[in-house]
């Protein structure tokens, strides 16, 4: 437990003065409660607290002033899009003031926050666009099988605010009876650029849906291994081998949606490591001891597969954490060593071990990760990662007439990388 305690300690605290003093500001401007701009620049938050207040600075070094939506009337970061204080209609009818992110803007404007959609037409007030059901008045029955007809009262909504420039059918059916937020917004955005092209916005449409960083890393894993049964000819278990270091390699493949989210990511880092193993194991009898010395060579193929969350950024310094499933394969595994039996009479045998097998040959293993990202330019980046993960092998026969080892179910490792990144 230390072995995994303090590498993680090591890592908190090479993390901590990131997370304390990194954010990230971007170049931006607020728009003041009389109509005036004022550029500076914008804190870059992702989730709900867009929605509750804006943090802006004039300067680099001027101090940070929190806005909220009764005091401003928009926000944002130049080239994403901008967050305007609106009032929202709740569902009992009643209006509060708050920040609402533009997802299109022109005669008709398209506004989502907090995974709800609203369209306001020149100005003249949010309308809550959702999916309403008939359950209580149309309901139908076959069978034993009950259905639920959707309302069209959405679909009136869109219509009753499109007459001037009616929506084509191939881009209504696609709401018809659900509503995903890119078929919403190419129904505004066809609206706006045959109603009024000139005003027409579209903001994260210039954003991919798919961002791939690749990149390629070498470093070091320790783990122990332990062996879980005997066999005729070998006394395996209870040889608990010490911690063995070995230099691993492999690829990083790390996929971005930066239309959704930039902190959050799928990393995926197929590795190769050559491995040698050596230790010795005592095994008391009541009239004998036998004592082994063994060695061990192993070829393993690993697949981590890990959902990262980039903690913050300073720009150049991008600390996060990862959590997800590493699946191992050893592609080969040789023991061989010498053992030796002591009688409680004096007498000694001794000799070689007879070369066998790894007999376990997969495992699933629980990961998590800290690192740290630097940006060297723009399209290139350096990663050092902690990684420990801990999970089970799978062993295929524990029988006693079989002479390969196999490997304790539960096992633990610990990997630091360090990584070249191109995007």
């Amino acid at each position: 437990m230390k072995q995994f305690l303090l590498p993680c300690l090591a890592v908190v605290a090479l993390l901590t003065p990131f997370y304390s003093s990194a954010q990230t500001f971007r170049p931006g401007f607020i728009v003041q409660a009389a109509g005036d701009t004022t550029k500076g620049l914008v804190r870059y938050r992702e989730g709900k607290q867009n929605y509750k207040s804006g943090l802006f600075k004039t300067t680099e070094n001027a101090d940070v002033t929190e806005y909220f939506p009764a005091d401003i009337q928009a926000y944002g970061i130049i080239g994403e899009a901008p967050f305007m204080s609106k009032e929202v209609p709740a569902t009992d009818g009643t209006l509060n003031r708050m920040f609402v992110e533009v997802l299109e803007q022109g005669k008709l404007t398209l506004y989502t926050q907090d995974n709800l959609l609203y369209l306001e037409k020149e100005n003249n007030g949010l309308k809550h666009l959702y999916l309403q059901t008939d359950d209580q008045d149309i309901t139908k029955h076959i069978g034993e099988q009950k259905t639920v007809s959707t309302s069209t009262q959405h679909l009136i909504l869109i219509n009753s605010l499109t007459l001037d420039c009616p929506v084509p059918d191939k881009l209504m059916l696609k709401v018809q009876k659900r509503l995903h937020v890119p078929d919403v917004t190419a129904i505004v955005r066809n609206y706006n650029h045959c109603a009024a092209p000139t005003s027409a916005i579209s903001y994260k449409e210039k954003q991919s849906w798919l961002k791939t960083e690749i990149g390629v890393f070498a470093g070091g894993y320790s783990t122990a291994l332990q062996f879980n049964h005997n066999t005729t000819i070998h006394w395996f278990k209870g040889a608990k081998l010490p911690y063995s270091n070995n230099f691993v390699f492999g690829a990083v493949f790390n996929f971005i949606s930066p239309k959704k989210s930039e902190r959050l990511s799928v990393q995926i880092e197929p590795m190769y490591s050559k491995e040698h193993h050596a230790g010795n194991f005592e095994y008391p009898r009541e009239s004998y001891v036998i004592n082994g010395n063994y060695t061990i060579d192993m070829e393993r193929l690993s697949l981590p597969v890990m959902l990262r969350y980039t903690i913050t950024s300073n720009g150049r310094f991008s600390p996060y954490v990862g959590a997800g499933i590493t699946s191992d394969y050893i592609l080969s595994g040789d023991v061989s060593g010498t053992q030796k039996t002591v009688y409680h009479n004096g007498l000694l045998q001794e000799g070689a071990v007879r070369k066998t097998e790894i007999g376990t040959t997969f495992s699933h293993a629980l990961t998590g990760a800290l690192g740290v990202k630097a940006r060297i330019t723009d399209r290139h980046s350096a990663l050092l990662q902690f990684r420990y993960e801990y999970g089970r092998y799978l062993a295929t026969d524990l029988s006693s007439s079989d002479s390969r080892a196999f490997l304790n179910e539960n096992h633990q490792g610990f990997y630091l990388t360090a990584a070249y990144l191109f995007k």
